[in-house]
């Protein structure tokens, strides 16, 4: 295992912004770690990569104990913050030089070479001799990235990292994160639902301060989802009245004579329900199509917003 986390907890004088969470992440997975403004989602991370010292509990990642060995820990952690705090007025490559150092990577055989992989990986090459005052947001990323990739970390964990991106910047982002997971362990926050359905292999949501929803995003839609909704059109016209006589149908929304969508639940009766209806009524069925909770309305379900 990767990263565990125990109880872990953070105190500001009465309020607590981290409050006893539990969860693990293992070796190769991405676990997207949401919330909504000040849930905690900073902290948390602020905390594993020992930036900053939980009030009680602990973690651990790759077998070291964040509180007792911070230095080994930090080692095998790349960590983007929120903010991506880069010297714009140093060129990419000079940045990243700078970075080996204080990475306290003190051999200068490979340092080139392994400045060069980084920059590769991240897809930096065109822009290397550029000043990163001159980048675009999507470039200052990967710089981002590639400062926190350049000690070959075992974990990364970033904060935000497609915040502000254009839609292009973000398909390139997402992919990359793919592609590291194959060799890491990934935490990343988000806002954006979409994301997270793309790229990740499990969800932590947390709310006030504590884990809401631990689990896969399709569970989590599934767990959720009080009422199933199937669209449906026929062949020929059919009455709503007609399709309301079937027991397993609570709501008819009607699109046109031949589509609905129907509202029900417990999903295999409904759909094998839809079938015998279509067959009774000699009406073929065109389209039958399940419809689930999106990911962003578990989201609101799991944080109160209504």
């Amino acid at each position: 295992m990767s990263i565990s986390v125990h109880n872990l907890s953070k105190t500001y004088g009465n309020q607590k912004a981290v409050d006893s969470i539990s969860f693990s992440v293992n070796k190769g997975e991405i676990l997207g770690f949401l919330g909504p403004n000040g849930a905690g989602k900073s902290t948390t991370m602020k905390m594993l990569t020992c930036y900053l010292p939980p009030s009680a509990g602990t973690a651990s990642v790759c077998g070291l104990d964040i509180i007792h060995q911070p230095i080994a820990v930090k080692q095998k952690i790349g960590y983007l913050p929120e903010n991506n705090p880069l010297y714009y007025d140093m060129y990419v490559k000079e940045f990243l030089e700078f970075a080996w150092h204080i990475n306290g990577m003190k051999t200068p055989n490979n340092s080139q070479q392994k400045i060069k992989n980084s920059i590769e990986l991240v897809g930096l090459q065109v822009e290397q001799h550029k000043k990163i005052g001159q980048l675009s947001k999507g470039y200052k990323q990967r710089v981002g990235l590639a400062q926190a990739l350049i000690h070959e970390p075992e974990v990364l964990i970033l904060d935000e990292p497609t915040s502000g991106l254009d839609p292009n910047q973000l398909a390139d982002i997402r992919q990359l994160i793919r592609n590291l997971a194959k060799e890491k362990t990934i935490i990343f926050s988000t806002h954006i639902m979409q994301e997270v359905q793309a790229v990740c292999d499990k969800v932590v949501i947390i709310n006030k301060g504590k884990i809401v929803a631990n689990d896969t995003a399709d569970n989590l839609q599934n767990m959720l989802s009080n009422e199933t909704l199937v669209e449906v059109e026929f062949e020929n016209a059919i009455a709503v009245d007609a399709l309301k006589e079937m027991p397993q149908i609570h709501a008819v929304e009607k699109i046109s004579d031949t589509h609905f969508v129907l509202h029900g639940k417990q999903s295999k009766l409904l759909r094998k329900a839809i079938f015998e209806f279509a067959v009774q009524k000699n009406n073929p069925l065109l389209l039958l199509k399940e419809e689930s909770k999106s990911l962003e309305e578990v989201f609101h379900q799991l944080t109160g917003k209504q």
